[in-house]
This record gives structure tokens, C-alpha cells and sequence, in this order.
């Protein structure tokens, strides 16, 4: 192919790579959002006086949520010796560029099959896309995630290149996937399924070894966790385990749930069909077998996800999405190992249709919930520091952090800026017409089921109809609480619009639609009447241009009776 061609291809991939970098740069924030919060305890038990290296282990290898997360726990640390303090937006960075070394690994993988750069496009589209944010912009889900995926696709690379001592630096790698997140003793079990396509049994045995020695280690420290639920329901287990394989589709309005279990099925039976090929006809074909080494990886993730997040209905989770993504990139890479190059071109345009309304959607479909998240992240600052509460979280949450949060800031682990400009301070409200802007409360409660607990998670949604001023993506709306008490402080939240319309959207119209709500976790704010301010953040204007506007409606919280009025 032309020379032009590879310079156009590694134009739009580079493109693709600095569209993602200033995309996750933009929505990360330094701010421990939920289990960040045990990276924190982490390091505010290293704080003894005198060292305890003792004491240091028995915390950096203690299981969490049936989790034991060495790994995260040592790059926390690591970050936390370098600069001082912990700062989680350092942690995004981290994971975002072991994300851009994850394509650069499936590149390795694209360049042993000697094709054009042209067909490798897809591979971008598919990876560099936010579906999975909740690992590429949270911090400790992404330090999991993301290393488990690295060490899988390294420790591949080594067993399949020949590279020297593969089968002991594999072996190391596997071992501190496990370490890392529940799912990384994985990697075992695709080394091992690797070595047994190659019918190599002594490579095999030796890594079923070191899984059987793994969790004799792991019992030793095990214990049971919050968040696995055994309740045998085969139906949802299996349509999450297909749903998870393909929950790319799930970007697709209307059709997404049905095309995923589609894909997932679609991907279930290429495995099979081409570990029953590469058993009788291609034991040297190194590049299938890394392939079906990650799609077994894949396969027994979803299944394990499936098995204990599945118990009463389908999920599917962003974080998990990252492997649907790298289910679709390998079998991908696998069709076109196994088609004739007359059709890659046709394969080329296929997978191309598919990823680039999917990578366009992923972006239309989640910027805003980014958006959402950064604008709480702030709101919990003020609020913080204000109050010593965090309104973004249920109140059984905050129980839980405000310990830790407290002590690492009075270890100086940790600290939080103060990005507030009082408005109060620079302008007099602005008085708005009842009609302009209503809110309407609507109470909501969850009953939180785990295995070692049981409580009720109560909230109210404040929504409205219409907003009286634009809502184009730049504007940050807030609504300010203001005790009628004038000694308490004030609380401050993100206003979360709704997404508008695909067809409204391409005509022209703004991204956010006019209406929208505002979550209240009422029981972490004290109890009282509370005048309601709408307050436009714009970062690119003067603290007094940002206008405050007074609203009609006053709030009045019981915390006795555990109720929001809206009067």
C-alpha cells in the first residue's frame, strides 16, 4: 500500500490517542471518590512512629472487599513518598498511561501479522473511548483494571515470543495480577490454557502450581467480602456473562442489550471453535494462541462478574466494559489472522461501521455523567470544608470516610483545596419569579442488601421541567443552601441535566437538555430551613461575573423524621 496511506493511518491513530489523553485529563479531578478512600487508610497506616515494617505488610497485603490490592496500594504509596501528599489525579495519569501501553501492546500484537498500519484504526477506535470511565477516570478501579490487563497482555507476549526466562517472568506477572484486583489469579489459568493448546504439559503444570500455590497464600489472609452475592439464578447469570463479553453494543440505543448478548455469543463460539482448530491444527501458530490466551481471560472474568454481581438481576458496569472492548479488538484481530488478505479490506469496512458509531455514541452518551461527576467532586470540596460532609455519596458512605478523610489530613496525607469564591461576598441575588424555576421532590429508598449487612440507602431527587437559562455544556449550575439560620454554613449541588436528543443534538441544539435534577442524601445535611440560590460557576469569567440567582422555594429538612419538604 502507498506510502501516503501509513502516514494518514498513524495521523488519525495518534489523533485518536490525543483526543483520550485531553479528554480524561480534562474530566479527572483529585478527590477520593468511594473505595478511593482505602488507598488513604492505607497510607495513614504507614504513619507510625517508630516504622513498623511489620505492621506496613499486614496493611499492604490485607484483603478488601475480597479484594487484596498490593499493587494500587504500592503506586499510592510510591506517589505519596514522591510528592508529599496523595493526590488521585496523579493515580488517573498513572492508569491512563498504562491504558495508552495497553494499545501499544496490542499494536505488538497487530505487528506479528506483517498488515498494513490502515487495519489497526479500528483497534483505536475501540480502546481509546470513555464506555469504561469508571476505570479511566476513577482512581483505584482504574489502578486495578488497568494494571490486571498490562500484566495479562506482557505475561502473553512472554510465553509467546520466546523471549528469555518467559515462563518465569509470566509466572511474576501473573502473580502480581493477582495482587492487584479478584480477577487477576486469571492470568494463571490463560497462561496455563495457552501452554495446554501448545500441548505443552510441563509449562502448563508448573503454572497450575503456582495458581494452587497462589491461593494457599491467599486463603491466609481472606476474608469474606461486601459485595459478592451467591443467589443461583442461571438466567441472569448467563445473560450478564454474554452481556458483559459484548456490552460494547450497549452504546447502541434500543437494540444495545439484545446486540450484546448477541456479541457475547458471537465471541463465545469463535473461542470454542478456534481452541478446537488450534488443538489439531495450528499448535505453532503463536499469534491465535496470545488471542485465545486474552479471550480466556476474558471469558472466565465475565463469568466470575456474572456469578457474584448477578444474583438478583442483570449488571453490567462501566469498569467492566474495558474488557468488552478488548473482547471485540481481539476477535478483531483473530478474523483477520484467519482471512484471506483479498478480504481484509471488507473486513476493514465492516469493523469500521461498527467502531466509529460506537466510539461517537461513547463519547455522546457519557461526557455528560463526567461532566456530572467533576461538578459533584467540586461541590464535595466546598462541601468539606464547610461542613466536614460530602453530598454525593450516601450518608452511610460518609460515616464510613469521614474517619479516614479526617486523619489524613491531619497526618497531611492528604488535603483538599478550598475552590470556593464566596458569592455572597460579591453581588446580591437576584430575585427569580416562582414560575421561572420549580423543583418538585421525590423521595426515594433502597434497600441495601450485603452479606454482612442490611440498611435502607434514603435519598430525594429534586427534578424540574424547565431551566430558565442555557445550558450548554460549558456552563456549570449549582444550587446553594443557605441556612435561614445565619451562623450555619452553606451546602452547595450540582445541578445534572438531562442528555438531549441524538436528532436535537446534530440540529444544532445544546448537548444538555433543559430539565433536569438534583440528588439530596438530605441525612448528611443538618436539620433546619434552608433558602435555595442558583449560582452559574463559569470558569473563564471573573468571580464577579458568576451570577447568583434567589429562588422562591425554601427547603426544610428533618433529620428526626428523616424527610425533605419543599415549601
Amino acid at each position: 500500500m502507498p506510502k501516503a496511506l501509513t502516514n494518514i493511518s498513524a495521523i488519525v491513530i495518534l489523533t485518536l490517542i490525543g483526543i483520550f489523553v485531553c479528554y480524561i485529563h480534562y474530566f479527572s479531578f483529585d478527590f477520593p471518590y468511594q473505595d478511593d478512600v482505602t488507598l488513604l487508610e492505607f497510607i495513614n497506616s504507614t504513619q507510625n512512629t517508630p516504622w513498623n515494617w511489620s505492621h506496613f505488610f499486614q496493611s499492604l497485603f490485607r484483603v478488601d472487599n475480597d479484594h487484596s490490592i498490593v499493587i494500587p496500594r504500592l503506586i499510592t504509596w510510591v506517589d505519596y513518598l514522591i510528592f508529599g501528599q496523595v493526590n488521585f489525579q496523579h493515580l488517573i495519569l498513572v492508569t491512563l498511561g498504562e491504558l495508552i501501553l495497553i494499545l501499544y501492546l496490542l499494536y505488538r500484537l497487530f505487528k506479528r501479522q506483517q498488515i498494513h498500519l490502515v487495519y489497526f484504526i479500528p483497534v483505536a477506535f475501540l480502546w481509546l473511548q470513555p464506555q469504561y470511565h469508571e476505570v479511566s477516570n476513577w482512581a483505584i478501579t482504574g489502578l486495578q483494571h488497568g494494571h490486571v490487563t498490562l500484566f495479562l497482555l506482557a505475561s502473553l507476549l512472554f510465553i509467546t515470543e520466546d523471549k528469555a526466562y518467559a515462563l518465569a517472568w509470566a509466572i511474576t506477572l501473573a502473580f502480581l495480577a493477582s495482587f492487584t484486583f479478584g480477577n487477576g489469579f486469571i492470568v494463571f489459568i490463560a497462561l496455563a490454557y495457552v501452554y495446554l493448546l501448545q500441548k505443552n504439559w510441563k509449562n502448563a503444570l508448573i503454572v497450575g502450581i503456582c495458581l494452587m500455590l497462589f491461593f494457599a497464600c491467599y486463603l491466609q489472609i481472606y476474608q469474606m467480602g461486601q459485595a459478592a452475592k451467591f443467589h443461583w439464578n442461571i438466567n441472569h447469570i448467563l445473560f450478564s456473562f454474554l452481556g458483559f463479553i459484548g456490552a460494547s453494543a450497549m452504546e447502541f440505543p434500543k437494540i444495545g442489550l439484545v446486540l450484546s448478548w448477541f456479541i457475547g455469543f458471537l465471541v463465545v463460539s469463535i473461542f470454542i471453535f478456534y481452541s478446537i482448530d488450534h488443538g489439531k491444527f495450528n499448535l505453532k501458530n503463536k499469534d491465535q494462541g496470545t488471542y485465545l490466551g486474552i479471550l480466556t481471560f476474558i471469558l472466565f472474568s465475565a463469568g466470575l462478574i456474572a456469578l457474584v454481581r448477578s444474583a438478583e438481576n442483570y449488571t453490567i458496569y462501566s469498569r467492566f466494559q474495558l474488557y468488552a472492548a478488548l473482547s471485540i479488538i481481539i476477535v478483531y484481530l483473530h478474523i483477520l489472522l484467519h482471512t484471506n488478505k483479498r478480504f481484509h479490506s471488507f473486513l476493514l469496512i465492516g469493523t469500521l461501521l461498527y467502531c466509529i458509531p460506537f466510539y461517537c455514541l461513547s463519547f455522546f452518551n457519557h461526557s455528560i455523567a463526567q461532566q456530572y461527576q467533576k461538578m459533584s467532586f467540586l461541590a464535595d470540596r466546598i462541601n468539606w470544608k464547610n461542613n466536614q460532609c460530602i453530598l454525593s455519596v450516601s450518608s452511610g458512605f460518609l460515616w464510613n470516610a469521614k474517619p479516614i478523610i479526617l486523619e489524613a489530613e491531619n497526618n497531611r496525607v492528604y488535603s483538599m483545596n478550598y475552590p470556593w469564591d464566596n458569592p455572597f461576598q460579591h453581588q446580591e441575588a437576584i430575585s427569580l419569579p416562582k414560575e421561572s424555576l420549580t423543583f418538585q421532590a421525590k423521595e426515594y429508598k433502597e434497600i441495601m442488601r450485603q452479606k454482612h449487612a442490611t440498611w435502607i440507602n434514603h435519598y430525594y431527587w429534586l427534578e424540574f421541567q424547565h431551566f430558565p437559562f442555557s445550558t450548554e455544556f460549558k456552563k456549570q449550575w449549582f444550587i446553594i443552601l443557605q441556612s435561614t439560620n445565619q451562623h450555619a454554613n452553606s451546602y452547595i449541588l450540582p445541578i445534572q441535566f438531562a442528555l438531549n436528543g441524538k436528532k436535537n443534538f446534530l440540529s444544532m441544539e445544546n448537548y444538555r437538555a433543559n430539565y433536569g435534577s438534583i440528588k439530596i442524601n438530605h441525612e448528611s445535611l443538618k436539620a433546619g430551613n434552608y433558602e435555595m440560590y442558583l449560582w452559574n460557576l463559569d470558569p473563564e469569567n471573573p468571580a464577579s461575573k458568576n451570577r447568583l440567582y434567589a429562588l422562591k422555594q425554601l427547603m426544610q429538612v428533618d433529620t428526626s423524621l428523616h424527610t425533605l419538604k419543599l415549601n
